[in-house]
């Protein structure tokens, strides 16, 4: 089996070769919106250049704070900005200002110096940068955040914002929320398939998956030798696909572009951390000395944890787990599937990829969020009504929990799920 696997990775690696072309086609794709961010760079204090594009409203709304958005592990900001009729242009077409970046080691992101131009010519192949890659969520917590944050305030004048995250971009939340000493820059969270709990220990399917990515790794760029398969899917790629997304709920044009412009190296000092994660259900700091999990109920931020019912990465129990652990006395659970009156179950990046997202999420999110802008009365704040998901179809039921201090009677599920 290990012979026949490296056998395919070794015939995938020439092949890959022979098409170098498709390791720097984000570069030369023809929307701004699939390329690397480059409207701007935020600096952080240990020394990285991240890219960040600005999507400005054609009529900014000066009570709404700006919306940064941060993308997953293995990943890039492209993720936002897939489909025709993404998250970012809802945004704007109701007055926010929106940001959203590379976090570091993606795009075109690097440490400036002579390592950088040796990495810009590696980026044009299907081999590894040099350099840093011991990089973990508690570096991401600790400067990447930090350094976008002062981005967004130093060209909106804004020192608060809204945070939308998926996967690994709401997971740095947490700890930042915890450990950062300015928890009020992030005035509202919205956190996407975003959970530092598991249910259900050890995730064997993950860890496999962990375990080859990061033997990929000693080799070649994971990310780049997946572009090809923008043009043809290798067999017994279902069974990987199924983490991220259902073929059935998004458009193939997505899929498409998802391995043309979006795969990137997570990295292996992250993938470290997420070993122990994955076996026994708690993120934890890289040096295993804090437990982000355990500290959940310092967290009293406005929260809203968007689901899927097929999610396979996060869960809905573990997304239960990690917003019942939270202490906020406004947060909000939503979970996106048939049960629920939605048109589908929603898989990891369906929340975002969707084709039915734009009526059925998005939505759901955008309500929340101007709920929560700067001049609404408190007492307009708290759970969602719920929303139709589409003209003619039956309303969606919101899966909303609010929270016990806030409750008159016995903790309310109108989610099938919970």
């Amino acid at each position: 089996m290990n012979r026949c696997a490296g056998g395919l990775t070794a015939l995938w690696l020439v092949i890959a070769l022979g098409m170098s072309g498709c390791a720097s086609m984000r570069a030369k794709a023809p929307s701004p919106d699939l390329r690397p961010c480059t409207d701007g760079y935020a600096y952080t204090k240990d020394g990285w250049r991240l890219g960040v594009r600005h999507y400005r409203p054609e009529n900014p709304d000066p009570d709404k704070l700006p919306v940064i958005l941060c993308h997953g592990m293995g990943l890039n900001a492209t993720f936002w900005t897939l489909t025709d009729d993404h998250l970012p242009a809802q945004l704007t077409s109701q007055g926010y200002e929106v940001y959203v970046f590379d976090i570091r080691a993606s795009g075109e992101n690097a440490r400036p110096g002579r390592q950088d131009r040796v990495n810009r010519f590696l980026r044009g192949t299907p081999f590894r940068e040099r350099g840093e890659s011991d990089w973990n969520v508690d570096d991401l917590a600790r400067y990447d955040m930090p350094a976008i944050l002062d981005y967004v305030e130093a060209d909106s004048g804004r020192h608060q914002v809204n945070w939308i995250g998926h996967s690994l971009g709401g997971m740095i939340v947490y700890p930042y929320l915890e450990l950062s000493g300015r928890p009020e820059r992030i005035a509202n969270f919205i956190g996407v398939g975003a959970t530092i709990i598991q249910a259900k220990t050890p995730q064997t399917d993950m860890l496999r998956a962990n375990a080859a990515i990061r033997a990929l790794l000693c080799m070649a760029s994971p990310g780049r030798l997946g572009r090809p398969l923008t043009y043809h899917q290798l067999p017994g790629m279902e069974w990987i696909n199924k983490f991220y997304y259902s073929a059935e709920n998004v458009d193939p044009k997505t899929i498409s572009r998802y391995y043309g412009y979006t795969l990137e190296d997570p990295g292996p000092g992250l993938l470290r951390q997420f070993e122990p994660y994955l076996k026994k259900g708690h993120l934890l700091s890289g040096d295993g000395r804090i437990d982000y999990a355990a500290r959940l109920p310092d967290i009293r931020t406005p929260t809203l944890l968007v689901a899927g019912a097929a999610d396979l990465i996060s869960d809905v129990p573990s997304t239960r787990m990690t917003f019942e652990a939270l202490s906020s006395p406004d947060k909000t659970m939503y979970v996106f599937g048939k049960a629920n009156g939605h048109i589908a179950d929603y898989a990891h990046c369906d929340l975002a990829w969707s084709v039915h997202a734009p009526r059925e999420v998005f939505p759901v999110m955008l309500e929340w969020l101007d709920r929560h802008q700067p001049g609404v009365a408190l007492s307009r704040r708290g759970p969602a009504l719920p929303l139709p998901s589409r003209q003619g179809a039956l309303p969606t039921q919101a899966a909303t929990i609010r929270p016990a201090s806030l409750q008159a009677g016995p903790q309310e599920r109108v989610d099938a799920d919970l």
